[in-house]
């Protein structure tokens, strides 16, 4: 049986009501089969227990999720999941999902400069393109569809020059796809160890040595030879609302009571240069109002300052520059586009050098704040130890 809701975590200062915040924890659950049809419920006073909180609470929850057709309550048995939740609920979810996705995704491109009107007339032909391939396609269930001769597959932690890497990719090689996937600079070398990527976009530093991203790729892939090309050194620091109304001025004030914080995802650059500063400072990530907010991108992070809804984020130069927000500098960072070297070697990741030595494409990236150049496009090859 799935009775472990070790995750469950309820945000007091939320402006979402108590028992909204646990049933709606129980439906994420039942929709990504967590908990299945037939498997018991934590009782009341248990959940109430282990939440500090009135079982009055979680027994309005159960309320709620029984009205629903949830949960079933057996007399004398306990709560159970019902036989039709699953299905029930997992569609709402998913489509709650995508258009947390398609949100997103249009705040990034509002951010990169693209009109409204821009957005759409994008949208539909790709769209269009995506249901012919898939009627022409039609792949057997069982068949794994390996990547496109000319698709190369990006996984890794977001970057503004990523964004026009791709654009320029495709007006320049309009033969070579290039898919990004922003999951992260950690879930990215996970990716291209696992041969779900074919590059890898990683911020990593090593606190015990200092150096980006080679400590990672060797406990990661140490039997392998890896390619790192940078791609750029950023700017990273603290993204703050026009004027610095809260008068923050380091990592130290992300405790204070009156500031509240937006976060990147775990696993990204960006999440554990944070925590690492943090841990040298000794703040605990329970003491930060917003620690537990994720956003996946630096777009992201920077919309919802400039929305008011948080103070401070933390990212790129070039993304609080983007939204109009005031930065203070923290880091400076070095960015590479990591391979296997085989795979680095074919004609298709080559033209990412040809992109990266592009004039107008270091035209563009020079002009916007953040960013320094001067390693762009060099070379290190990681190779495994001997014997």
């Amino acid at each position: 049986m799935h009775t472990n809701h070790s995750n469950l975590d309820i945000g007091f200062n939320s402006s979402e009501a108590l028992y909204l915040q646990i049933a709606d924890h129980f439906r994420r659950q039942i929709a990504f089969d967590r908990l299945r049809p037939g498997d018991r419920m934590p009782t009341i006073r248990d959940l109430a227990e282990k939440l500090g909180l009135d079982p009055g609470t979680v027994a309005r929850a159960y309320r709620e999720l029984e009205r629903e057709g949830v949960i079933t309550s057996r007399r004398g048995s306990g709560s159970f999941v019902s036989g039709s939740a699953s299905q029930q609920h997992l569609a709402e979810q998913q489509r709650k999902h995508l258009g947390v996705l398609l949100e997103k995704t249009i705040l990034e491109a509002l951010g990169l400069g693209f009109t409204t009107e821009d957005i759409e007339a994008a949208f539909a032909p790709r769209l269009a393109e995506w249901r012919k391939r898939r009627i022409q396609s039609s792949p057997k269930p069982e068949a794994i569809a390996p990547p496109q001769a000319n698709e190369i597959r990006f996984f890794g932690s977001h970057d503004l020059v990523v964004d026009l890497l791709a654009r320029h990719m495709g007006i320049l090689y309009q033969d070579t796809r290039f898919a990004t996937s922003f999951v992260g600079s950690l879930a990215g070398l996970m990716a291209l160890e696992n041969r779900d990527a074919d590059i890898a976009g990683s911020h990593l530093i090593d606190n015990d040595s200092g150096e980006f991203n080679i400590p990672f790729i060797k406990r990661l892939m140490p039997n392998e030879t890896v390619v790192l090309m940078n791609l750029v050194q950023r700017i990273q620091g603290l993204m703050v609302a026009p004027g610095n109304p809260k008068h923050i001025t380091g990592i130290g004030d992300l405790k204070r009571p009156d500031v509240t914080f937006v976060n990147r995802q775990k696993g990204s650059g960006t999440r554990m240069l944070l925590d690492s500063q943090l841990l040298k400072l000794g703040i605990q990530p329970s003491e930060i109002s917003g620690y537990e907010r994720e956003e996946n991108t630096h777009i992201a992070v920077a919309t919802i300052v400039a929305q008011g809804q948080a103070d401070v984020g933390l990212g790129a130069q070039s993304a609080a520059d983007v939204a109009g927000l005031d930065f203070m500098p923290l880091v400076k960072e070095r960015y590479d586009l990591v391979s296997r070297q085989e795979t680095f070697e074919q004609p298709s990741l080559q033209r990412i050098r040809g992109v990266l030595c592009n004039e107008s494409f270091r035209r563009m990236i020079s002009s916007m704040p953040g960013y320094d150049l001067s390693e762009t496009g060099s070379i290190i090859t990681v190779k495994p130890k001997p014997g």
